[in-house]
């Protein structure tokens, strides 16, 4: 598992000499079992890679890092359940090896200056990394969701619970101080559980939480939970008898409601994004403002349709885009060069700059927008410097 600071420092890398490899495997169901067909296409794809290095005179600091790729690469035929990618530049020492999610659309290599990670970060663009708390006044079991597979932890003991009198008293005198003995405990034994829990997500932090009660628990245990970060990680509750279900019915209710609390974010995501940038406001849309927006650092969220395709150019020298397919760049005057598609650029910008991605499916606002749109930090337009000078 990388986490996003991990990824957003293969981000910041750069090859002088354009040897940084990105070898990623995405698993396949072969039609034989000699797993033939697998073998032959990664031999392909690094006999391709080399006879392009041979052209541009960097093979020599290529090849040890292929051949090593390559033998992984024997080893992985028969594996589908897991893709793998592979990030080396024997340049400046690098090699990362990842098990990544099998979501990576097909085997591929390539080498540039910097590392492909738009495959990487759209493996890891599922539903979230969740715990999920079944608890009644004994215990919680606990469940860690995670790329749909679901896995038990150990449960979490609150302890013995306080003695509460037996007896309502001489003529039921002590009824009511017994009730609210009994209220104590349950009030006790629900902070208990939010403790562990908190402890728990210091430990393992989770992006999300689901928990699973009785109705009648719920307003003594989401109390407990206000003004902590399991509260801003709650996503909602599974309607299950905590200490009777089974993890494939967790599983089944966790995966809809994150799917629906998912979907629902996001169209939020895209209906503000578009309505700032109908009022000026923190919004860009369509490729143009997008690619502005990044290279002056203002994005905070950038929305791509999943299967987002357009061409640019890039000029080398500066690195500044502009989706004029122009012949010299409006910055420097350097000679550009052309992008078939900028969207891993796009990626890249916003992983160096520590934007949150979203790919999306078949959201028509977007889809009007241009496909492509951005959140933003702030305006730099708008700010008090930019308004004098104009």
């Amino acid at each position: 598992m990388i986490t996003r600071e991990e990824i957003r420092q293969l981000a910041q890398f750069g090859s002088p000499a354009g040897c940084a490899i990105s070898f990623y495997f995405q698993p396949q169901t072969p039609q034989n079992k000699s797993h033939r067909e697998e073998a032959i296409l990664i031999k392909d794809l690094v006999r391709d890679v080399m006879r392009k290095a041979e052209r541009n005179g960097n093979h020599a600091a290529l090849r040890e890092d292929l051949d090593k790729i390559l033998q992984i690469a024997e080893t992985l035929h028969g594996n589908h359940s897991r893709g793998k990618a592979i990030f080396a530049c024997r340049e400046q020492g690098i090699w990362r090896e990842l098990d990544v999610p099998p979501r990576l659309g097909h085997s591929q290599i390539k080498v540039n200056s910097r590392f492909h990670l738009r495959p990487l970060v759209h493996a890891y663009a599922g539903l979230p990394r969740t715990c999920i708390a079944l608890v009644n006044r004994k215990r919680a079991r606990i469940f860690e969701l995670q790329e749909g597979g679901i896995t038990q932890k150990p449960d979490l003991e609150f302890g013995p619970s306080p003695h509460v009198p037996r007896s309502d008293g001489f003529q039921g005198y002590e009824a009511g101080h017994r009730e609210r003995h009994v209220e104590n405990r349950v009030m006790q034994t629900y902070k208990m559980f939010a403790e562990s829990l908190l402890m728990l997500y210091n430990l393992e932090k989770f992006d999300a939480l689901l928990i699973g009660c009785h109705d009648e628990a719920w307003p003594e245990i989401e109390p407990q939970l206000q003004g902590s970060s399991l509260k801003q990680r709650l996503r909602g509750r599974i309607l299950v008898d905590p200490m009777v279900a089974t993890a494939e019915e967790v599983r089944e209710q966790a995966n809809r409601i994150l799917s629906e609390t998912l979907q629902s974010e996001q169209r939020n995501l895209v209906r503000e994004t578009i309505g700032e940038a109908q009022r000026n406001g923190r919004g860009a849309v369509g490729l143009r403002h997008v690619l502005n927006a990044l290279e002056r650092q203002e994005v905070q969220t950038l929305l791509l349709m999943r299967d987002f395709k357009a061409e640019a150019v890039e000029c080398p020298n500066c690195r500044h885009m502009d989706t004029r397919m122009v012949k010299t760049c409006a910055v420097c005057g350097h000679e550009t060069r052309d992008l078939s598609d900028v969207s891993d650029t796009l990626v890249d910008l916003a992983l160096r700059n520590g934007a949150e991605i979203y790919f999306m499916d078949g959201d028509a606002d977007l889809e009007k927008a241009g496909r492509v749109a951005a959140l933003l930090r702030f305006r730099a337009d708008q700010n008090t410097a930019e308004k004098m000078a104009v």
